[in-house]
């Protein structure tokens, strides 16, 4: 039996199950109103009969006549009883046997006309009572009983023949039914088991329908259909074969040059599983035998890359990349990107997880370092030969102002003209000097940076005051340029601990870039904070900076702009400093710059929490110098000794000396000046750093060492900023101005000059010893707390600044150093 035919035969039983019911039902219901309604019109013709014949025979009391009269009615069909009631209710005759029942008996109703109940009588059972009045009841009653259970027996005998009839008509439908299934099965089921086929890919099977109805014209099809899937999967397959073998051929290539590659590659998961790896990986980190498949990334590799991935994984397009310590003592650098893949119903990218190349860097590092070191090392040498040039030009400068230009009365125009040019040549050269030194310290600074040998300090700092110092030490810039200058600073922005020096250094260099590039308008400084940074934006009306210079400005010696075409305006090396500094600070800089709109430049800086600080100690005086009586100039004068292995600065600084009215000699290394010191005993010494055999450091410990040269007060000069730890008196740095030098050896000799310019010690009053220096600067002492330095400079001061030995290692005195018309001592320990 097919699975339709059950299907139909079901539906068959149903539908004829409702059919037969709803018939038989109908059917009874109509019979049944029928024959009652056929019975009572029965009897009330038998009531109605006997009641027109017995009126007489009742008002007679003739009792057996009444009897013989419904005797005749007592076999008519469906009556079950007659009886005749006389006026008062009593019976007179009746068909009941053996005799009457109570119901009936001890019932009387006397209705005015004819009436009709139902009610049920024991013996007989449910009958239809019809009572007729005789005579309007005057002569009594007739009661006609219609039987009927005869009514429901003739129904129910109705209902069995037509569920009869039903059922031979089911059955004889099922049959139909059938043959007629059975014969749209049997081509169905040769479809079901052709397309059996077919998905199982036996596309050479067939199949027989040959009829003209819809099954044959489907057969049809499906053959059709064949044929053509047959041909579909025939290209098809020949279509995953090439792909396949293209694949397998890309995937071998792929795997070919993933293990071939020099850089270590580790493609990991959303959820930081490893899924991918190559052999240089392995070899970078030491993981060889043990496979790492399917792993935590955090089980194999160090912080710095677990730090890459997560902010990989949190990020659109970023590339990130950090250096990473390597077994062996190697180093290398990870470079981590996203994988992400569009989502098509969300219309967002999904990220998948993330790749991670890592180079060893080893060699590049060792070279870069050798780099720095060389950098670092050219730009000390450099300012030796600065400081000659430098001085020099100004001895010529002076001398011919003071000695030759008065007593050249030229009486022609072109000797005139000659006498004008010279000047103005010297002052050429003086002030490219000088542009040459701020080269040289930018490039110190950011060599010194990079080889991680700067000092920084940690230090609480008010961003708003940093700004603002940062704007008076910039105000002759941009007031010049009739530059409008805007501050917005919230007010909730807390305090953050830091280098307040270098973060000033980023602001000064901004402020001034923005004032570079910016003819007209006006420049912005606003800072805010958000979560645990500083957001500080410097932003200008100026040119602007094209799409390709934003992507480079930040690499040294990259400036915005053609220069070959153009004129630089700076050093290529301020923007790149600045990075470093934000970076150490945890933060980030980057510029959002449209052509002839202006630009603006944003930096961040952690907010970061404060170091332990450690006391500073209360300086001790200066060393008490050698008493003299003699003056400069004379026979006696204070012999200086001056020790540099330069013979070019030790010519500047004896003629600088000479001119004073001083004895100089001379001497080219630290064992010389040692050895001359302990026989020619001079009242001072200058001493370089960096010199052969015996370096100035060892020379001052010897002559510290030796009670005959201990009190021979040292002033170091040295292009190096470490020369206040050298040990000497005082210490100065290349290029020095002649002007403070001299006037820091009448004030290490205690003579009676004194400096002109304005003094400032940095420290508290009643902290620092300042008894020798009342001698130098008598009257003109002003004392400055370490925090209010850079304020008091850019406030314009012009003088000399005296810092104690502790100072010092807290300052940045290179970036101080270059400040115009600021010269350092530094105050040795005692």
């Amino acid at each position: 039996m097919s699975k339709i035919f059950q299907k139909t035969l079901l539906l068959n039983f149903i539908l004829f199950g409702v059919i037969s019911t709803s018939m038989s039902l109908i059917s009874a219901l109509t019979l049944h109103d029928h024959m009652v309604n056929e019975y009572i019109s029965k009897g009330k013709a038998i009531a109605s009969s006997i009641a027109s014949s017995s009126v007489e025979i009742l008002l007679n009391r003739d009792a057996s006549t009444i009897q013989s009269m419904i005797d005749q009615f007592r076999d008519s069909d469906g009556a079950a009883y007659v009886y005749v009631q006389d006026s008062n209710g009593d019976i007179v005759s009746h068909t009941f046997v053996p005799e009457v029942p109570e119901i009936l008996a001890g019932t009387s109703i006397h209705p005015a006309t004819i009436s009709i109940r139902e009610m049920e009588v024991p013996g007989i059972g449910n009958v239809i009572d019809i009572t007729k009045p005789i005579l309007a009841g005057m002569a009594g009653y007739v009661h006609v009983g219609m039987d009927k259970g005869i009514i429901n027996d003739y129904v129910w005998a109705a209902i069995a023949k037509l569920q009869v009839v039903m059922f031979f008509i089911f059955w004889a439908s099922v049959f139909i039914l059938y043959m007629m299934v059975k014969r749209i099965a049997e081509p169905l089921n040769q479809l079901t088991e052709y397309a059996k086929k077919l998905s199982d890919h036996d596309f050479t099977a067939d199949i027989e329908i040959t009829s003209k109805d819809e099954i044959g014209m489907l057969a049809g099809t499906m053959k059709n259909m064949a044929g053509e899937l047959t041909s579909l999967i025939s290209g098809l397959e020949r279509a995953v074969g090439n792909a396949t073998s293209e694949l397998q051929d890309t995937l071998t290539y792929m795997e070919v040059i993933m293990d071939n590659l020099a850089d270590g590659l580790l493609v990991v998961d959303i959820s930081g599983k490893i899924s991918v790896t190559n052999p240089a990986l392995g070899e970078l980190f030491g993981i060889k035998d043990e496979d790492i498949r399917g792993k935590g990334i955090d089980s194999f590799f160090p912080e710095e890359m677990i730090t890459l991935f997560k902010l990989v994984k949190g990020s659109e397009h970023e590339v990130f990349s950090a250096e990473i310590q390597l077994p062996n003592r190697r180093t290398g650098k990870a470079v981590a990107t996203p994988i992400h893949k569009l989502d098509e119903e969300k219309r967002f990218n999904v990220c998948l997880g993330a790749v991670l190349l890592i180079r060893d860097i080893t060699y590049e590092k060792e070279v870069d370092n050798l780099k720095t070191d060389f950098i670092s090392t050219v730009s000390h040498e450099l300012r030796t030969p600065m400081t000659s040039i430098l001085g020099f030009a100004k001895i010529i400068k002076k001398k011919l102002e003071k000695s030759v230009f008065p007593i050249c009365n030229a009486p022609d125009k072109k000797s005139r003209k000659a006498i004008t040019q010279v000047k103005d040549n010297i002052g050429i050269i003086v002030s490219e000097g000088q542009r040459l030194t701020e080269l040289i310290n930018d490039v110190l600074d950011i060599a010194k940076m990079e080889s991680g040998k700067i000092d920084w300090k940690k230090v609480p700092m008010d961003i708003a005051e940093v700004i603002e110092t940062s704007i008076q030490t910039t105000t002759p810039l941009w007031k010049t340029r009739n530059l409008d200058m805007v501050v917005n600073v919230d007010e909730n922005v807390p305090t953050m601990y830091g280098d307040r020096d270098r973060v000033m250094q980023v602001l000064v260099n901004l402020i001034s870039n923005a004032v570079k590039f910016t003819d007209s308008g006006s420049i912005t400084c606003t800072a805010s904070s958000h979560n645990d940074e500083i957001i500080v934006s410097v932003s200008d009306t100026g040119s602007g900076i094209s799409p390709e210079d934003q992507k480079k400005i930040f690499e040294r010696f990259k400036q915005a702009g053609d220069t070959l075409t153009g004129k630089p305006k700076g050093t290529g090396l301020g923007l790149p400093i600045c990075k470093q500094i934000v970076d150490h600070h945890k933060g980030r800089i980057w510029v959002d710059s449209k052509l002839g709109e202006g630009s603006s430049f944003h930096f961040t800086l952690a907010i970061d929490t404060p170091d332990e600080s450690s006391q500073v100690q209360i300086p001790t005086p200066l060393p008490k110098a050698v008493n003299r009586d003699t003056r400069p100039g004379s026979a006696d004068s204070p012999l200086i000794m001056v020790a540099d292995d330069d013979p070019a600065l030790n010519e500047f600084l004896s003629q600088v000396l000479e001119e004073e009215g001083y004895r100089i000699i001379t001497v080219s290394n630290g064992q010389e000046a040692v050895e001359t010191a302990k026989t020619r005993m001079p009242q001072l010494i200058t001493m370089d750093l960096k010199m052969p055999i015996m370096d100035g450091a060892q020379a001052i410990t010897a002559l510290r060492q030796d009670p005959s040269t201990r009190h021979i007060p040292v002033i170091v000069i040295s292009a190096l900023a470490e020369g206040q730890q050298a040990g000497g008196d005082a210490a100065l740095i290349k290029p020095i101005d002649e002007k403070r030098l001299v006037e820091t050896i009448h004030g290490l000799l205690q003579e009676d000059l004194i400096m002109s310019d304005p003094c400032m010690v940095l420290g508290k009053e009643n902290e620092t010893a300042t008894e020798n220096l009342l001698v130098i600067c008598p009257g003109k002492i002003n004392y400055c707390p370490p925090s209010d330095l850079w304020t008091r400079v850019s406030s314009g001061f012009k003088g000399t600044i005296f810092i104690t030995a502790e100072l010092s290692a807290t300052l940045d005195l290179d970036r101080l150093s270059q400040t115009p018309d600021v010269q350092i001592v530094i105050l040795p320990e005692n």
